[in-house]
């Protein structure tokens, strides 16, 4: 005998699905929109600023295969690094399965951070006139590159930990009819 389908759940259909969330880059899960029109507008501006930005760079370095190396590099070391931002702020820090590609793509943000520094870096000891000015710029990246990766790292790292005993202490000290 066929079961005939009725428009109430009964015990052998299974469980209603709920419908999947999804997320864009840039808003986060479960952002509350705010500014509407504005926000937008304000990134569609910041957009056209850099791109017009960009397109000056590359007119006048024409001439000068450097100096366009320099504006290209850099240019495509700003949007892989906003790209990379962007699904950091997606993936959840709360989420354990999201944990090795958060792992992931904060170590792409430091590589291309540190790609991102070591071009400028390179570009402007370039232009210091003395051997003295030039190490000094490359002391400064390293010095900042180091308390970056600290408090990028280790920090974030050492947080995680006094943040797991710290939710462990507060398990304990609520009552079992909380917990559920």
């Amino acid at each position: 005998m066929e079961a005939a389908a009725t428009s109430y759940p009964v015990a052998r259909d299974p469980p209603p699905r709920p419908a999947p969330q999804t997320a864009q880059l840039g808003g986060g899960p479960a952002a509350p929109q705010r500014g509407g029109w504005a926000r937008w507008a304000l990134w569609a501006v910041v957009s056209l600023v850099l791109a017009a930005s960009f397109a000056w760079g590359v007119y006048q370095a024409r001439h000068r295969p450097r100096s366009l190396a320099f504006v290209i590099v850099t240019y495509y070391l700003l949007a892989v690094l906003y790209c990379c931002l962007g699904k950091l702020s997606l993936l959840r820090r709360d989420d354990p399965a999201a944990a090795p590609e958060r792992r992931r793509v904060r170590l792409a943000v430091w590589v291309v951070s540190v790609a991102f520094a070591n071009v400028i870096a390179a570009r402007v000891a370039d232009s210091m006139p003395e051997r003295g000015l030039q190490i000094a710029v490359w002391v400064v990246l390293a010095a900042g590159i180091g308390v970056a990766f600290y408090f990028f790292f280790i920090r974030e790292g050492a947080r995680d930990v006094v943040a797991g005993q710290r939710r462990e202490a507060e398990l304990h000290q609520v009552s079992p009819e909380q917990r559920v």
